[in-house]
């Protein structure tokens, strides 16, 4: 609730050269309230005119209206100093109706500064003294500090008396639909909280900017928790332009913000934004809305898995919500600081204790979200610490209350739920977890971009966990993979549809791309200037992809029956691990069944000492040679602990669908026929059935685009090798291989073949990158441009990489492709050297050519590798087919 609203208005009138002193000083208040940035620094003027001067009365009009203007600048202290002022003068020389005005100023600035009760003793004196029509505006603000303490429905009950009040002017009629709307989306009901800001948003066209920007901010927030997503993040953004254009702080619209990105899982950018609102507000001395700001810092810490800085910053928050008399704010920040000391040092009674009282009080607050928030958190404490009936009683009210609220409150409705039948050995833990998931689902669909569905996930993580915990002990093979594949990459299954045309900050951020490969190359450096313009268009970006209109397609999980006419005698194994023990689902030609691995941590282990060697071998120092056998040893025992229990027999082909934990695996190492990996068992089923791309030529030969990056001393030869092995191949060399000229080129190719330098991001897998001729073309590029070729030979390193998210997502150019629609990739996710993979391709593409799979093809090509030295090897354990191809 935006407590910037409390202001006492008036209608503006204009100025006259000849109007007196005090008239002046009333109109600089009025102007003031409507647009402080225009109008603050001639208050300041006026203000030191009245001191010059004689009229008293005039001096005190001028300080209520610098006052004002200190105020919205966030610098409670300095406006309460000068009301302070000018309350003693009207005192002192028997200003009563000035004296009024003043006070119910003064109540603003002492709210801000966390001091109720005096602002409440000012308000109170303020009434017989203040013009009857101002009334309202008195009424208003003491309708808001029972808001701000916590107490919601009293306060939404006179918000809406004063909407019901002919007699209140249009300003007070904006304030009190703004404050309603945000008092009813904190109750459940954020439909109803649009209609009053959509009358809100037409009554403050006519007042100013400022009103302008917090209806802005306020739709954006309630428009997230009525679902409306993408409107939510586009309401935000140009909130955020509003308020720099009306010369407001950015600390309230980074605070809501901040508690969207959240809920969309956006975790890092809700920490700057909290963060940033937070500092703002500390040097304003806003303590009211700092205290508010440290207990998102808090609550995100936790999510970030930082439960000392969490505990910190809700400890503050508490000792400050409590000095304001905020029981509820202190109850939310209570939970926090409780869930931290939990993380850190596990559940306690005195836990336990705290999390109930917190959750009682939210509840009688009428807070339901947080109130559910707060009695899951008691009943995981209660669980934990085996003691059933506060268990039942605090899971039971979750799902009480999560009844008819927004997404994320009635998932942990089912979590509740879940957690309460496992417990009791009921039989509803899967159809609780299903009806979440099937909620998840929903909403997920509803998002705009792939990076928002992949983060969504994580919402369902723990219900993904509680079911595949319920079905392991009695459930059929079947059951277990398909509860397996609800819950794995299920974000890659809908297809983004292409935009339309070229984005301008695509082509800037290639330039600046361009500009650091020349200043590396030059001078050894990256310039900081350069680095801060990259990152602005990066999030610029990202944030417009947050608010696209065009919904994904839909796309139905594969069956057990489609899933082994699609594999055709192959043999699929999908890896999942549960309280650190591992096991693989195995579906062959005629039966599934369930493969028990044993714990993690030897994989771990041997998976690091792989990795470990193969980064030796391609440093090339003089251990070598046992950097060499060390790698194999390490490959001889993961072959044992995750290929050889399965039975599987030497000469039938795999697809392998990784659990997260195994990202970077070299899954074709561990098996002695050919290999395909996939992020689910449904996404490489759907690329089975992707029809093949692009024309063919007279021939029937399908089209074949060959791509050379710059910079790379083997890659026109390995293009011109490749291309000779397809007739008809189309080529692009340096300095014709630029960004514009490969997507052309590559679009609707069969088959792309891209030999160049490529760049993992695993802070943000959509900016991964393959290095052209004239900058970057990023996965996000490729993605919006429509760039999906049939089968893609990604021939740079690290093009294999991907990363891991919550849910059992993963994203990289592997994920991300296809997803948007390529049958098959060959890629690897090591740093593999220039030259070291120069002979298999052409092994590769001359059995492509043959119509092999891209699986069998990179089998073959491996084999080229396998006699050869450290840097083949590397080459050997790290070239990998992914789909079907």
């Amino acid at each position: 609730m935006d407590t910037q609203l409390l202001d006492t208005q008036h209608s503006d009138t204009e100025l006259h050269p000849e109007v007196g002193l005090r008239e002046e000083a009333d109109a600089a208040y009025r102007r003031v309230t409507l647009d402080p940035a225009r109008y603050a620094d001639a208050a300041e003027v006026t203000l030191r005119r009245a001191r010059a001067g004689s009229d008293v009365e005039a001096l005190v009009a001028a300080l209520r209206a610098v006052g004002w203007s200190r105020h919205v600048a966030l610098d409670n202290e300095g406006a309460r100093e000068l009301l302070d002022q000018g309350v003693r003068l009207a005192r002192r020389h028997g200003l009563d109706r000035r004296l009024g005005d003043l006070l119910v100023s003064r109540a603003v600035a002492l709210h801000e500064l966390g001091r109720y009760d005096a602002a409440a003793r000012d308000l109170r004196t303020a009434e017989p003294l203040i013009d009857p029509a101002d009334r309202p505006e008195l009424r208003l603000q003491l309708a808001v500090l029972d808001h701000n303490r916590g107490r919601i429905v009293p306060a939404a009950r006179a918000y809406r008396d004063l909407l019901d009040d002919p007699a209140c002017p249009p300003i007070v009629l904006v304030k009190a639909a703004n404050n309603l709307a945000h008092a009813q989306t904190l109750l459940g009901r954020p439909h109803e909280a649009l209609v009053h800001l959509d009358r809100a948003a037409v009554l403050a066209g006519d007042l100013g900017p400022r009103l302008t920007a917090v209806i802005a901010n306020s739709r954006a927030w309630s428009s997230f928790h009525a679902g409306r997503l993408a409107e939510s993040v586009r309401h935000f953004e140009e909130a955020g332009r509003l308020h720099a254009a009306a010369g407001l702080p950015l600390g309230e619209h980074h605070v809501e913000y901040a508690d969207v990105l959240r809920d969309l899982r956006l975790l890092d950018e809700a920490m700057a934004a909290a963060r940033s609102a937070a500092a703002d507000f500390e040097r304003h001395g806003a303590r009211l809305m700092a205290a508010e700001a440290r207990l998102r810092v808090a609550q995100l810490a936790l999510e970030l898995g930082d439960p000392e800085t969490a505990g910190t910053e809700a400890a503050s928050a508490v000792q400050d919500f409590r000095r304001q008399r905020r029981p509820a704010w202190a109850a939310r920040a209570t939970v926090a600081e409780a869930e931290a000391l939990a993380a850190r040092d596990g559940y306690s009674p005195a836990v336990l204790r705290r999390l109930r009282r917190a959750a009682a009080t939210l509840e009688g607050q009428g807070l339901r979200a947080e109130a559910a928030y707060g009695h899951l958190a008691a009943g995981r404490a209660a669980l934990a610490l085996h003691r059933p009936v506060a268990a039942r009683t605090e899971l039971t009210a979750v799902g009480r209350l999560a009844e008819g609220q927004s997404l994320l409150v009635r998932l942990r409705g089912h979590i509740a739920r879940a957690l309460l039948a496992e417990a009791e050995q009921s039989g509803d833990v899967l159809r609780e977890c299903v009806r979440g998931l099937r909620d998840l689902a929903r909403h997920r669909a509803a998002l705009p971009s792939l990076e928002l569905r992949v983060l969504a996930s994580g919402h369902g993580a723990e219900l993904g966990e509680v079911g595949l915990r319920r079905l392991l002990p009695t459930g059929t093979p079947g059951s277990i993979l398909e509860w397996l594949e609800r819950t794995r990459a299920a974000a890659l299954l809908r297809v983004q549809p292409p935009a339309s045309g070229v984005d301008d900050d695509v082509v800037a951020l290639r330039g600046i791309a361009q500009e650091l490969r020349v200043a590396r190359l030059e001078r050894g450096e990256e310039p900081a200037a350069l680095l801060a313009r990259q990152s602005t268009l990066e999030a610029r970006i990202r944030r417009r992809s947050w608010t696209s209109d065009d919904p994904a397609g839909e796309a139905a999980p594969v069956s057990g029956a489609a899933l082994r006419r699609a594999l055709d005698g192959e043999w699929l194994l999908e890896y999942a691990v549960i309280a650190d023990r591992v096991l693989a689902v195995v579906v062959e030609a005629k039966r599934t069944r369930i493969v028990e691995l044993g714990p993690l941590e030897p994989i771990r282990q041997e998976a690091g000492a792989l990795m470990f060697g193969l980064r030796r071998l391609l440093h090339g120092t003089k251990f070598s040679s046992v950097a060499h056998g060390a790698a194999r040893d390490a490959v001889d025992a993961l072959t044992r602990l995750l290929i050889a229990p399965i039975g599987v027999p030497a000469d039938v082909p795999l697809v392998v669908v990784p659990s997260a934990h195994f990202l970077g695996m070299p899954w074709s190492a561990l098996h002695r026929a050919p290999v395909s990996v996939s992020p689910s068992a449904g996404l490489w089923a759907r690329a089975r059935r992707t029809p093949v791309k692009g024309p063919s030529d007279d021939a029937g030969r399908a089209r074949v685009a060959v791509v050379a990056g710059p910079d790379l001393a083997g890659a026109l030869a390995e293009a011109d090798a490749v291309a000779a092995l397809h007739p008809g191949a189309r080529t692009l060399v340096p300095p014709d291989s630029t960004v514009d000229a490969t997507i052309d080129l590559i679009k609707d190719a069969d088959l792309a073949h891209l030999a160049c330098h490529g760049l993992f991001r695993s802070d943000s897998p959509l900016f991964s990158a393959l290095e052209l001729s004239d900058g970057r073309l990023t996965l996000y590029e490729m993605l919006t441009r429509g760039v999906a070729p049939h089968r893609i030979v990604l021939a740079s390193c690290n093009s294999g990489a991907q990363r891991s998210y919550g849910g059992n997502e993963v994203l990289g150019f592997v994920g991300a492709m296809m997803s948007h629609g390529s049958a098959g990739i060959t890629a690897t996710d090591l740093p593999i050297p220039d030259g070291a993979c120069a002979g298999c391709m052409a092994v590769l593409h001359d059995r492509i050519s043959h119509g092999d799979s891209l699986a069998t093809a990179v089998w073959h090509a491996r084999q080229a590798l396998a006699d050869g030295g450290p840097e083949e090897y590397v080459a050997w354990c790290g070239l990998t087919a992914y789909g079907p191809g």
